[in-house]
């Protein structure tokens, strides 16, 4: 399993593990604060910005992992752990959900999650079109 930079060069296993790696530590951390900053308010208007930020965070880690790689399930590796950790946050101990069940978190899911997805699995992988500049 190797992938093509466009310089020609392919990726080793251990440089695209690597790279999987630090794209579902980003997926977690961007997953976590727009949990975390999901109820922000702007005097008494809800005012939930972290949903477009997750959403253009999501798309850019998926557009990083199709550089990596021509297979659609690299690209959508990160869509998939930042989905994941969603749901993880809600499992948590102690019966807290930080995300409420609505429709700000339907939209974090949607944006966050699923339009990436949807991204990684549907459009062509970055590296094929790597030459038009």
């Amino acid at each position: 399993m190797t992938a093509e930079y466009p310089g020609g060069r392919s990726a080793s296993v251990v440089e695209l593990a690597l790279a999987l790696v630090l794209l579902a530590i980003g997926a977690v951390a961007g997953c976590i604060l727009a949990a975390a900053w999901l109820t922000m308010y702007v005097g008494p208007v809800p005012f939930p910005v972290s949903i477009l930020a997750a959403g253009a965070w999501s798309l850019f880690l998926v557009r990083v992992a199709s550089m990596w790689s021509s297979r659609g399930f690299v690209a959508a590796f990160p869509a998939l752990v930042w989905i994941l950790t969603l749901i993880a946050i809600n499992l948590g101990p102690g019966g807290d959900m930080p995300v409420p069940i609505g429709l700000r978190g339907l939209a974090l899911l949607a944006l966050g999650g699923l339009v990436p997805l949807w991204a990684a699995t549907l459009r062509p992988s970055a590296s094929r079109d790597a030459h038009r500049r």
